[in-house]
């Protein structure tokens, strides 16, 4: 199925949610963050459009960045890398959803 970049995604960001439940405050706000992601992932992957050439690299990107800023997380280091990387990655689900909420207002 087209949508398991996006079902890899979510699951990389729950991973990460898990990762950043210490008491820091920095640690806190970045789970936040992902937090928010994870409603707007849900949804799109019920989308069909998102099995589309445009849809399938929009996934992968996301796919991608979740992936690095696991790794990033995942090394301890919460820094301006962590929180670059979480922007990159909330641009790429805002790209995600953009694209088909722009394909569904064009169909109805």
């Amino acid at each position: 199925m087209m949508a398991e970049p996006l079902a890899e995604t979510e699951g990389l960001c729950k991973e990460i949610v898990t990762s950043l439940s210490s008491a820091n405050q920095d640690a806190q706000a970045m789970r936040s963050r992902v937090e928010a992601l994870l409603p707007k992932i849900a949804e799109s992957k019920k989308k069909m459009m998102l099995r589309s050439l445009k849809g399938r690299e929009l996934s992968a990107e996301a796919l991608k960045n979740a992936t690095k800023l696991r790794e990033l997380v995942g090394s301890g280091k919460l820094g301006g890398d962590v929180s670059q990387q979480l922007g990159l990655l909330e641009g790429s689900v805002g790209k995600i959803e953009i694209y088909w909420k722009s394909f569904e207002y064009v169909t109805t």
